[in-house]
Formats: C-alpha cells, sequence, structure tokens
C-alpha cells in the first residue's frame, strides 16, 4: 500500500516537472519569437525610412537640377524667341502690335502669330518641360508643371531679363512623398548680334544691321583735339554702324514695336546709319534728316535742327543739335542745314 502511494507520488512529481519543463521551453520559444518579430518590425521600419530618405534626396536632387537647367534653357529659347520676332519684322516689313506678348507665345509655344517658327522647332520653353517630364518618369516621378506667368524687361541697354512662373507638383509613383511649390525661373539674354528691327524696316531689307558694341571706344574721344580735331575713330565707329546706348533713344524691345521714343527707363540705343551703303543697295533716304538710325528711317518730330558741312566728316553726314555733344560733333565747325 505504502508502495503504490510512493510510487503515484513519484509519477505526479514526474508529470509536474515535464509540465514544468514544457511550460518553461515554451515560454523560451515565446520570447524569441517576440525578439524575432520586434527585431523584423523595426527593420522594416528603417528600412522604409531608409528608402523614404533614398526617394527625397532624388526629388530634391531632381529640383535642383531643374533650376539649373532651366535657366539654360531659357536663354536658348528666349534668344531664339527674338532672332524669331525681328525674322518676323524683316519678312513682313512690318513692326510688332505687342512685342511683349508675342514673345511670351514664340517663348513658350514656338509661334508668331500662329506660325512655327524655324528657328524655335525644338527649342520651345514647353518642348523643354515635355523633356524634363520623361526625365522624370525615367526615376520613377509624376512630375506636373504650370507655367501661369511669362515676363520680360530690359535690364540694360544690352539685355533682357525673362521669368517664366510656374505651379509645380511631384508626385513618386511609390507614394513615397509629394512636393507642391511655385517657383520664378529667370534668365538674362544679351541682344548682341540680334540684328536691328530698324534697319529690316527702313531699308527693306536691304542692308541688315546687327547689334554690336565696342566697349574700347571711349565717347569722350571721338574728337581728338590735340590733333587737329581728328575724327579717325568717330569715323569707325560710324563705317562699322556700332550701337552705343542714349537716352534719347528706344530699347530693342520698343524698336520691334516701331515705338521711338526715349525709353523711360534709360535703356536706349542707337547707331548711326552708314550711308554708302543706302546708296549702294539703292535704298531711299532724306538728306534733311540726322543720320542717327532711328531718326533717319523714321517720321519723328524734335530732330530738326541740324548741323551739315562738319569739319573732318564726309558731306553726306548730318546730325541733329540734340546728339551732337554725345559725340562731340560741338566741337567742330559747322553750319546749320
Amino acid at each position: 500500500m505504502i508502495s503504490s502511494k510512493k510510487a503515484k507520488k513519484g509519477l505526479s512529481l514526474l508529470r509536474n516537472k515535464k509540465g514544468l519543463f514544457y511550460i518553461i521551453v515554451s515560454s523560451m520559444i515565446i520570447i524569441v519569437l517576440t525578439v524575432i518579430f520586434v527585431a523584423y518590425k523595426e527593420y522594416s521600419y528603417a528600412d522604409r525610412q531608409k528608402v523614404i530618405e533614398t526617394r527625397i534626396m532624388t526629388i530634391n536632387d531632381f529640383i535642383k537640377d531643374i533650376d539649373s537647367d532651366s535657366q539654360r534653357a531659357m536663354y536658348i529659347s528666349g534668344f531664339r524667341s527674338l532672332i524669331a520676332l525681328e525674322d518676323y519684322v524683316a519678312r513682313s516689313g512690318n513692326y510688332l502690335d505687342d512685342s511683349e506678348e508675342l514673345f511670351r507665345m514664340a517663348f513658350y509655344n514656338g509661334t508668331v502669330n500662329n506660325t512655327q517658327a524655324d528657328v524655335l522647332i525644338n527649342s520651345s520653353y514647353s518642348e523643354y518641360l515635355e523633356r524634363v517630364k520623361v526625365v522624370a518618369e525615367k526615376i520613377g516621378l509624376s512630375l506636373f508643371i504650370n507655367v501661369t506667368q511669362i515676363t520680360l524687361y530690359h535690364e540694360s541697354p544690352w539685355s533682357i531679363v525673362v521669368v517664366a512662373t510656374a505651379d509645380i507638383e511631384i508626385n513618386d509613383t511609390r507614394g513615397a512623398a509629394r512636393w507642391e511649390f511655385s517657383r520664378d525661373y529667370n534668365t538674362s539674354i544679351s541682344i548682341i548680334n540680334i540684328r536691328d528691327p530698324v534697319y529690316s524696316v527702313g531699308t527693306y531689307g536691304r542692308v541688315p544691321n546687327t547689334i554690336r558694341m565696342n566697349d574700347s571706344i571711349d565717347r569722350n574721344d571721338f574728337v581728338d583735339e590735340d590733333n587737329n580735331n581728328d575724327t579717325s575713330l568717330l569715323m569707325y565707329f560710324i563705317n562699322n554702324s556700332y550701337y552705343i546706348e542714349n537716352t534719347l533713344a528706344p530699347s530693342f524691345l520698343m524698336r520691334l514695336e516701331g515705338n521711338f521714343s526715349p525709353d523711360p527707363n534709360g535703356h536706349g540705343i542707337e547707331s548711326f546709319v552708314y550711308v554708302p551703303f543706302l546708296i549702294d543697295q539703292g535704298v531711299d533716304y532724306s538728306t534733311t534728316k540726322s543720320v542717327i538710325d532711328y531718326i533717319l528711317f523714321n517720321n519723328i518730330s524734335g530732330y530738326d535742327s541740324r548741323r551739315c558741312n562738319i569739319d573732318n566728316m564726309p558731306s553726306w553726314f548730318t546730325i541733329d543739335t540734340n546728339h551732337s555733344a554725345d559725340y562731340e560733333i560741338n566741337k567742330l565747325t559747322s553750319s546749320p542745314c
């Protein structure tokens, strides 16, 4: 009887030990699984964060690339738009009604008066933006750009600033990030080496003249008083029809419109017309006008008082008294016309 009780007690203890062992093993397995699960969750979270950070850096770099590349693209579109507008004036023989609005259309769409400009094929700003969108798609970005405004103005007699204001939306196709912002992109465009529309219209395209300046010529040295009033430098300036800034003159944008008033911002430019070129090409001109370009080719008032028979100057040269001091003609002997 006693042995039977001992046997039952031993069996009970064995069962208790097995149960305890099972509990301990189960607990350890649960702990290990919990640690693995938590570690996996932490790894997944960290991995996802790294992916998001990488995408954010990619998008930021993409935005920086647009900022830097847009200036170059705008310069190309802007410079070619000015060429296209002048070419339209030269072909039609008429000045533009609204140079700024026509510039916007040429710049963005590549057209002048709804006609494709050859010089702007594959060079308009809208075509550039389409190419940017293709690049964005290749790196997993959805890009939307809406140009809301295009403005232009002279920052100097020799350059024009173009500003494109755009609303931009960038979405990561994986859903990692999204950007939405507005930006002003701008560039400065030189008018040097663009044809002057005043010559194109005034000479019927026979005597075109590109805008060129000569920094080596000082306007205070046109007449050398120490050398018998030598005018060699002035004649060099005239023979090449170089341009010089003058507050009495119209700006390049004003010239495109046939507006020959003084530029209110002081960004006017002008040149002397080399009359022998007109004679060679059979272009009629008035001998009763100053040979300053916008005065000679147009009927504008205020420049009737002129000087003729100027010492050391060719017989065809005549200049209005408003400009005589600007070119040191007042230092030379002359007579009223």
